[in-house]
């Protein structure tokens, strides 16, 4: 503790010796031995509240890791089980109550968000000539007169 060899005990008993003389020194030793039984059991009272608290904290981390592991496990079973559900065909799941034919439907199946996704286009019209473009297509295109550029 103080690192005290014997050569320093006993100068120190000597100078106490000289001090207090030889008839304080046997009261002041006991007075000195109660106080270090009085320190080493307060001491040891604090180590015990020390632990136990411990114990306790130690028995809450436990309850808590147990409670996550179950709640990643619960949650991979769900994940697991959305993930069969969407690797299986439509006709195999039940009817919706969104039609077959909607585009919102569609792109739910191929897993896009229908608030992004592009609108479907009108079918395109084959082209008719009428004849007033027909009229059009006949008359020649005048030439235009080339201007030069001052570029």
């Amino acid at each position: 503790m103080f690192n005290i060899g014997l050569p320093e005990l006993l100068i120190i008993l000597a100078i106490a010796l000289i001090v207090f003389g030889p008839n304080k020194l046997p009261e002041l030793a006991k007075a000195f031995g109660r106080a270090m039984r009085e320190f080493k059991k307060a001491t040891e009272e604090v180590k015990e509240s020390f632990e136990a608290e411990t114990k306790d904290l130690e028995e809450l981390k436990s309850t808590l890791t147990e409670e996550k592991e179950n709640l990643i496990a619960n949650l991979a079973e769900e994940i697991s089980g959305v993930a069969e559900e969407a690797d299986t065909p439509p006709e195999a799941t039940t009817k919706t109550s969104a039609p077959a034919e909607s585009p919102i439907f569609t792109e739910a199946k191929q897993g896009t968000l229908p608030l992004f996704s592009r609108p479907e286009e009108p079918p395109r019209l084959e082209a008719t000539s009428t004849p007033v473009e027909e009229e059009k297509k006949e008359e020649p295109e005048e030439p235009k007169e080339e201007v030069p550029s001052h570029g």
